[in-house]
């Protein structure tokens, strides 16, 4: 009996090992040049701008701009694992939901969005001091009008060279 049950309890243990995933959930490289947003189909070519999500089965989805991944992002939240953007000042990947953005529409974005991200709050709102805009954390962020920011006249790709200081 002690022999069935354990051999029954090894199936079990092997079972539920055997269904869990090690899926990756860490940011991927995305090659400026190669690489085409999920949302709009244009070149990566701004790496300051570029962002993108991680699917819950591991697929990474690329973005040209953050606008994009916020497009994609409110149709799919419910498959996504983790999202992340680009410190406007360092490059370094930041999970959305830790990060504090600026939209201003005189910020040039590739698609014109005029969405950049922060580490902190402060270096957000010392950029809103001098460039002006409007402040959201990870979780407003993804309530945004997005569309309504094409409406007002955004939407063109744009070259994105503009200097981060």
């Amino acid at each position: 009996m002690r022999t069935k049950l354990g051999i029954l309890l090894m199936i079990v243990i092997g079972l539920i090992t055997g269904c869990s995933s090690d899926v990756s959930m860490e940011p991927v490289d995305i090659d400026a040049g190669t690489d085409s947003c999920d949302m709009c189909h244009m070149g990566i070519e701004d790496l300051a701008s570029a962002s993108q999500v991680i699917m819950e089965d591991g697929t990474p989805k690329k973005f040209d701009d953050i606008g994009c991944m916020l497009l994609y992002y409110q149709e799919h939240k419910d498959d996504v694992g983790v999202a992340y953007v680009p410190d406007w000042e360092t490059g370094e990947w930041l999970k959305m939901e830790d990060a504090v953005f600026v939209q201003e529409s005189s910020i040039e974005t590739p698609m014109s969005y005029g969405i950049i991200a922060f580490s902190s709050e402060e270096k957000a709102q010392a950029f809103q001091e001098e460039r002006g805009g409007e402040l959201y954390n990870g979780t407003e962020i993804t309530q945004l009008d997005v569309k309504a920011l094409k409406a007002d006249g955004h939407g063109e790709h744009s070259a994105g060279d503009e200097s981060h200081e």
